[in-house]
């Protein structure tokens, strides 16, 4: 007889106590940080608030753990400034430091915004200018055009779109329109509006799942109820709608009681924004019915340097957020600028 050998295993009970140390262990781990996460706020784990029983386990915790993190709406930012004329003085100096020059110091600005919108006073065409002669003569010539190379000067400022909608932009007539579409799009420059105000002359741009209208108003041709027709139809499909009408008195701070009651039209039919020029000076502002109506934010970019009023333009800065409803406006800022004799546009 021999003495058989111990066998090399674990009794049941061993491994009985071990599985139950193990899972009382994994209980009292999952309940620490399920305390530690929520502030020690539930001492009925397990238990949902109408009484009926929960399993807590690890999809719960971790579905729990996700659904308290607050991802932010992605935001829009749109940027609109005034007045841009490029002839005259202005191609002297662009003919001169280059055209880029002119914008040095707004470029940064604009580079920050998804959408940056201004008004372009005049045309685009290879027409020699009869403003500036070759000689470097200026002359009293009120019909406008701009030089081709000058577009590329816009888009590398970062302008995203121009208005076509004023009273300078037809100064070449329909060829002069249609050759400043032509050298716009060799910039890869979007337009709106009209100098006639025609339908369907709308600019409608998509950013971060919302779209944005925008819509001219030349106030010295007829045509405004093609215009609010445009933006009724453009506030129906869900656009936020920007109109940027040419109106009011030349070098006048007050808005006229006309221009009062077409930005109440404007805003019936669902504007959500009014930023307006032609004036040259900064006009007053105000809300009405929660729409922000700037009337004039003066000059951008012009050779006027008369008066102190005449060489101050605003930027206005809109903030849109996406809701349930649509895009809407979350902020607005207001950045001011100045013309240089010597350097183009300046901000302050």
């Amino acid at each position: 007889m021999y003495e058989e050998e111990p066998r090399n295993s674990i009794p049941f009970f061993s491994i009985l106590g071990a599985l139950i140390f193990s899972f009382g262990s994994l209980w009292v781990g999952t309940y620490a940080a399920h305390m530690a996460f929520y502030g020690g706020e539930s001492s009925n784990l397990g238990i949902r608030s109408d009484n009926q029983a929960a399993v807590f386990d690890s999809t719960t915790f971790i579905h729990k753990s996700v659904s308290t993190i607050e991802i932010p709406s992605p935001s829009t930012t749109i940027m609109i400034g005034g007045d841009v004329m490029l002839d005259r003085r202005v191609r002297l100096m662009g003919q001169k430091n280059g055209y880029d020059s002119l914008f040095s110091s707004i470029t940064p600005l604009f580079k920050t915004a998804d959408i940056v919108i201004v008004n372009l006073e005049g045309p685009v065409t290879a027409y020699p200018s009869k403003t500036l002669l070759p000689d470097g003569t200026l002359t009293k010539e009120m019909a406008f055009t701009f030089a081709p190379g000058s577009t590329k000067a816009l888009a590398n400022a970062g302008i995203t779109a121009v208005s076509l909608a004023n009273n300078h932009e037809d100064n070449f007539g329909v060829k002069g329109v249609v050759e400043t579409k032509q050298w716009l799009a060799q910039s890869d420059l979007k337009w709106f509006g009209s100098p006639w105000n025609a339908s369907s002359t709308e600019l409608v741009m998509e950013k971060n799942g919302m779209k944005i209208a925008f819509v001219g108003y030349h106030a010295f041709q007829s045509g405004l109820s093609r215009v609010l027709s445009d933006v009724k139809r453009l506030t129906s499909e869900g656009n936020f709608v920007i109109v940027m009408p040419h109106w009011g008195e030349e070098y006048t701070s007050s808005p006229s009681k006309a221009m009062r009651e077409q930005a109440r039209s404007m805003i019936s039919a669902g504007a959500k924004a009014i930023i307006g020029g032609h004036p040259h000076v900064i006009m007053n502002n105000e809300t009405i019915a929660g729409v922000p109506v700037y009337y004039s934010i003066g000059n951008l970019l012009f050779d006027q340097y008369f008066s102190p009023e005449v060489t101050k333009g605003q930027i206005v800065s809109l903030k849109l957020v996406n809701g349930p409803a649509g895009p809407s406006l979350n902020n607005l800022e207001v950045y001011n600028t100045e013309l240089d004799r010597n350097k183009g546009v300046i901000v302050k």
